[in-house]
């Protein structure tokens, strides 16, 4: 592996001398009180101890494995500078209350951060959950590991080609061999596969790019959701805690907006604005490594379980299960699957393909494994809601999400697949048929899942 960014370098660096929170013994009560969407800081939801035991006769030979890219700062410039525009703006009109005046140093500190670490990278906390995940792939398959070491087994590791997953495999990878200095030259130099790991932007994705941004029913729902009269209260709400109402009035007038020099993105009503917030406010849940932003008192929560709504209905639709008959959004994940039952299947010496991507990789691969409560679509005309689907990308997908595949083999050759989903045994889809509990005949993967 080459050596961490400096960037890098220096989350770790604020990481050993800051407060951040531990995603291992976090309260997964209070993530989800949060309403945090698809920034919720990764926690592993079973312990590895609590496993089933692989039906008889079976050991682990390999393990093929699929992680979003770990906790992050703000994915490009935009949502800070937008902010400090609007604060600035009611600050020279007068127009703060006492609580939007503690707003800005936030906003400030924030945009300096960025300034320093690089946007789009991911934070210490990104560091940290990748790093306990390798060690509890250690934990669960000591003698996996013991073996490739004794038979100079090898790791493949893959990413999509953005910062932030390469910097999550070097995160993951530098664990593995603090842990296991052996394995250290067993380990492949990483490199990107957009094929499997960013399908949707990838050669072959056109029809997936033309429903983002011209397929009508898909136009009509976002409309419906973001146009409602509640995301505008809601909206007022958040602002009215911050601003004066004189400000927010104007501000729905458009007698002000602010812009990106070099962006499309722009802050010209309340919703916008509102939205914005929301944005600074789950993204600083990340970024416990880099300050003490206390972003809870500027953000109540009722505000933030809406825009959380609003904010997983885009997902949904954009990247999840979406409309029922309808397979567009996760139809490419079918690239990265086969390669997946590839590698286990191959004879060749490696033990463990370890990759890194993002949630656009994430989402539509759970729901092409057909995974409880990240795979049901709605009809059209159902607009998506929390009281009409399951689906939360807090648990589809929030920060270091990842799809585990443990192969085990027995003398005879038959290879059986358990799946992880965040680290709990999952069932594939329905149209799979178990071997044992959560076990599965690798032939049966291959049939069901690559029709």
């Amino acid at each position: 592996m080459k050596k961490l960014p400096l960037t890098l370098l220096g989350v770790l660096l604020l990481t050993s001398c800051s407060k951040a929170i531990d995603p291992i013994t976090a309260n997964p009560q209070t993530a989800a009180e949060l309403h945090l969407a698809s920034k919720t800081p990764y926690q592993p939801q079973q312990s590895w101890q609590q496993y089933s035991q692989a039906p008889a006769g079976f050991n682990a030979v390999m393990v093929q494995h699929v992680a979003r890219h770990g906790s992050r700062l703000l994915s490009s410039a935009g949502d800070d500078d937008l902010a400090l525009q609007l604060w600035r703006q009611a600050k020279q009109l007068n127009a703060l209350t006492p609580l939007g005046e503690q707003l800005g140093p936030v906003l400030e500190q924030l945009y300096q951060v960025h300034q320093q670490i690089g946007y789009g990278s991911i934070s210490g906390l990104g560091v940290i959950e990748h790093q306990k995940m390798a060690e509890r792939m250690l934990a669960r398959h000591p003698q996996l590991f013991s073996d490739a070491i004794q038979k100079q087994q090898r790791f493949a590791v893959l990413h999509s080609g953005r910062k932030r997953a390469a910097q999550s495999a070097d995160a993951f990878v530098q664990q593995l061999q603090q842990l296991q200095p052996a394995l250290q030259p067993l380990i492949d130099e990483a490199r990107a596969d957009v094929h499997t790991l960013y399908f949707n932007e990838a050669e072959g994705s056109e029809s997936y790019e033309e429903y983002k941004d011209n397929d009508p029913r898909l136009l009509k729902v976002m409309q419906q959701l973001t146009e409602q009269p509640k995301t505008g209260q809601m909206a007022e709400a958040m602002l009215a805690r911050l601003f004066t109402g004189e400000f927010i009035a104007k501000l729905a007038r458009g007698e002000f907006s602010f812009t990106l020099s070099d962006d499309d993105d722009e802050v010209k009503n309340p919703t916008d604005a509102a939205m914005l917030l929301y944005s600074l406010y789950i993204i600083s849940s990340n970024m416990t490594a880099e300050g003490d932003w206390q972003f809870q008192r500027f953000v109540l929560p009722e505000h933030a379980a809406w825009f959380a709504e609003l904010d997983d209905a885009d997902s949904f639709y954009g990247r999840g299960p979406a409309f029922a008959g309808e397979d567009i959004t996760y139809r490419l994940a079918r690239n990265l699957v086969a390669d997946m039952i590839e590698r286990a299947t191959s004879p060749e010496n490696y033990v463990a393909t370890l990759r890194f991507s993002h949630a656009q990789a994430l989402m539509p691969l759970a729901a092409y494994l057909g995974i409880k409560d990240a795979s049901e679509p709605l009809p059209e005309g159902t607009a998506y809601s929390y009281q009409n689907s399951p689906w939360r990308s807090a648990l589809v997908s929030p920060m270091a999400a990842n799809v585990q595949w443990d192969i085990y083999q027995n003398e005879q050759g038959v290879k059986l697949v358990r799946m992880l989903h965040q680290e709990k045994e999952t069932l594939f889809s329905t149209s799979c048929k178990p071997y044992q509990g959560y076990f599965y005949l690798l032939t049966e993967l291959q049939r069901c899942l690559l029709p």
